[in-house]
């Protein structure tokens, strides 16, 4: 199977934009993070390919996949990931979520059987000052600007302020971002579907989720700071990390930003060891015996 970009239908009209690479030991769908789409696991996903097929995709309301409606919330993006699973024909996913992608993906791990779960730093509490980290961030949501260079200067003098290193990778990433409106370029996204979407955070059943969760769990925390703090602080991950009946911690200094944006080969073999050792009922359909 070739790397494939297409658009799965579901219903109501809506369109998700996927992109798929191959691999036999099983599938890896990766929900990426508030402001993102599905390059920002690019590293992961190369990370993965030709062992693990790997389908990442853009939630609605971001790049290539449908608007996202006016009252967009976690649950809705569960909804749509599960409709998905089921178009695609997928038993058993393995599901990898980065930020607010880890809530969608823990929650959508209650409602569907799943083979594993990796949350990349997210689904841990929230509190106040991760307002005051995102909601002035999404300023750049609302406004235009006079040239493509104009938001690509902007958003890699912030990111590179936080550690991130700036390649053709993260060129591609932030291109994909904006589009040409009349004489000026916008960002894809909505800001008032976005902010929603965050504060759909605030209404969480953490706790309550996490206990009905079955499957192996890696969690990635990047305890690294943007700014004055870490994105997530380790106690935030305590209640999750109590009430999740399999979990391993894996802990790194990169901060939020970085530990996607930037690669990280020792974190990449972690993930796959930790597949490996958590997968291995899996056969290939391509090689199954009928008896």
């Amino acid at each position: 199977m070739l790397k494939m970009w297409r658009k799965k239908a579901l219903t109501g009209g809506k369109q998700l934009f996927i992109h798929e690479t191959p691999g036999e030991k099983g599938t890896v769908i990766g929900v990426h993070g508030l402001t993102g789409h599905h390059m920002q696991l690019g590293h992961f996903q190369k990370a993965l390919e030709k062992q693990y097929r790997m389908i990442t995709y853009d939630l609605n309301g971001r790049g290539k996949s449908s608007n996202a409606d006016n009252n967009s919330n976690i649950d809705q993006h569960v909804q749509e990931l599960i409709e998905l699973i089921k178009v695609l024909k997928i038993d058993r996913p393995i599901l990898m979520g980065y930020s607010i992608g880890a809530n969608i993906c823990l929650k959508a791990a209650t409602l569907i059987d799943v083979e594993a779960l990796i949350l990349i730093d997210g689904a841990g509490e929230v509190d106040q000052g991760q307002k005051e980290l995102i909601l002035p961030s999404l300023i750049r949501l609302e406004q235009s600007y006079l040239s493509r260079l104009d938001y690509i200067n902007l958003i890699r003098n912030t990111y590179e302020k936080h550690g991130v290193r700036w390649s053709e990778h993260m060129n591609r990433i932030v291109n994909y971002e904006i589009e040409k409106s009349n004489d000026y370029w916008v960002h894809k996204s909505n800001h008032n579907i976005i902010k929603k979407d965050f504060l759909s955070l605030f209404q969480f059943d953490l706790e309550h989720l996490a206990e009905q969760v079955d499957c192996p769990v890696m969690l990635i925390q990047a305890n690294g700071t943007l700014g004055k703090r870490p994105f997530y602080y380790e106690s935030q991950y305590k209640k999750l990390e109590k009430r999740l009946l399999q979990i391993e911690v894996v802990k790194t200094k990169e901060n939020h930003l970085t530990i996607v944006f930037n690669k990280h080969a020792e974190l990449e073999w972690k993930l796959l060891d930790f597949l490996n050792r958590n997968t291995l009922s899996y056969v290939a359909p391509s090689v199954r015996h009928e008896k």
